[in-house]
């Protein structure tokens, strides 16, 4: 579930490279023409049914530099396929069918993997937790694209079949997406299921191209497909969008397809380059994650002792930066969205990234080590969380790793001096960089300011 790109092209330069993708006009490079077709809503009668667009793809050579997107004429990123939207357990199974044989019709196993991305419903309602995963889109496409179908498995109301459960387990069937670690974690947590070869697009991207991104301090699924694919992926609100809803709108189906579809676009680009660095003695294939289960007895029960071993595995993750996860205590309550905000607020692709991990019950180190950051953890972390604490959002402050007694200290502070305090008192009090004050600060304000709102 990659957040909308905060970089964003000019108007006038998305029209020309629209306009020239319909005329059929080609730019320069190893350029790849395909002929899309955008379909309309199943559920909204009455849409056009079929818009047809010639787009053009440039990649980039592997250890070349990566110009900026505002350097080039990008085309917008579509998918011309069929929609499966699976709500009841028959049509997931049925669905799940024609992925498998997409992958049939491959000899060479090119249609093994497959893009991989999740959604679920955002809420901002105090004590409300985290939801659990309501949306789970598959993108499958033969070599040639000649076949291809996305499945958005909506299994809030279908379940778990036995045919998902099987896909998920498949060890020979990578799952590639951006944050997919993220997302089979959650999905191990909310359901029980756990998923095996899971392909990381920002490990991927990280060996690669080592220079990193060149337009941000890390990678996006936006910004992949702008650096790799040479297209722009369109954002909107509609990640924050009800996804239980009885039927998905136009708008939702487009965007959850677009994700999926992207995630394997991305990850086929980048598996063509011939890898001339690494990051180790191996290239990056998939993260070592469970292998396939093989069941004995009855698929559809699962006993308590593996779902709990299941949701709290997490071996990429350091004893001392254990994620905290579906345990309300150990997140601590979700305070309300700010009383000033009304709907959804606009965040960034940086601060959206950050702050959905965040919601996910992950610590600030966690987040770091998430997105693969070693250094500047205050600028990629820190900082992107706090602005989206600043806008409004709702969030975990058991999660922001402030310490206790600075809590006690700052609350104390304000009662007694009906005021915040000020800078020098705070770090002359706990000894503290000014630009670590400044963070615990806001962060203690924020949570100050919540709580008297609720009162």
């Amino acid at each position: 579930m990659a957040p909308a790109n905060k970089r964003r092209l000019p108007r006038s330069v998305v029209e020309t490279a629209t306009r020239r993708a319909r005329e059929g006009r080609t730019g320069a490079g190893d350029a790849r023409e395909g002929s899309v077709v955008t379909t309309g809503d199943e559920n909204e009668p009455g849409k056009d049914a079929t818009t047809t667009t010639t787009t053009t793809t440039t990649t980039a050579a592997i250890g070349s530099e990566l110009p900026r997107a505002s350097e080039r004429v990008a085309a917008v990123f579509e998918y011309d396929g069929p929609i499966v939207i699976a709500n009841t357990a028959k049509e997931l199974d049925e669905a799940m069918g024609r992925i498998e044989a997409i992958r049939g019709d491959a000899d060479d196993g090119s249609a093994a993997h497959c893009g991989f991305d999740m959604e679920w419903r955002v809420t901002f309602k105090k004590g409300a937790g985290e939801s659990k995963t309501s949306l789970v889109q598959i993108a499958a496409a033969s070599a040639d694209l000649k076949r291809k179908v996305v499945v958005l498995a909506r299994i809030h109301t279908a379940g778990l079949t036995r045919a998902f459960k099987r896909w998920c387990r498949d060890s020979s069937r990578g799952k590639t997406g951006f944050n997919a670690r993220g997302d089979a974690r959650k999905l191990a947590r909310d359901h029980g299921v756990e998923i095996s070869r899971v392909i990381e697009l920002n490990a991927l991207a990280a060996e690669r191209f080592p220079g990193g991104c060149p337009s941000a301090p890390s990678w996006s699924l936006a910004r992949l497909c702008e650096h790799v694919l040479g297209k722009t992926l369109p954002k909107d609100k509609t990640r924050m969008s009800n996804w239980e809803r009885e039927k998905l709108n136009e708008n939702q189906i487009k965007y959850a397809a677009m994700d999926a579809w992207a995630s394997l676009m991305v990850y086929r680009a980048l598996m063509r380059r011939e890898v001339v660095e690494t990051m180790g003695a191996e290239p990056y294939e998939y993260d070592p994650l469970p292998p396939a289960v093989v069941k004995t007895s009855s698929d559809e029960d699962e006993s308590e002792e593996d779902e709990e071993a299941c949701a709290h595995s997490d071996d990429d993750v350091d004893d001392d930066m254990v994620n905290v996860l579906d345990n309300k205590d150990a997140k601590g309550d979700l305070t309300p969205q700010s009383a000033k905000v009304s709907g959804n607020v606009e965040l960034t692709s940086e601060e959206r990234v950050v702050y959905e991990l965040h919601l996910s019950g992950m610590k600030p180190a966690c987040i770091a080590k998430e997105l693969g950051v070693t250094e500047h953890i205050r600028n990629v972390v820190m900082m992107p969380l706090t602005r989206a604490l600043r806008k409004g959002c709702a969030f975990y402050y058991d999660l922001l790793d402030v310490p206790q007694d600075m809590t006690l200290w700052f609350s104390d502070f304000v009662y007694m001096n009906s005021r915040g305090p000020k800078m020098g008192d705070f770090t002359s009090q706990f000894e503290i960089t000014p630009e670590n004050a400044q963070i615990y600060l806001i962060m203690m304000a924020l949570k100050f300011a919540r709580d008297q709102e609720r009162r």
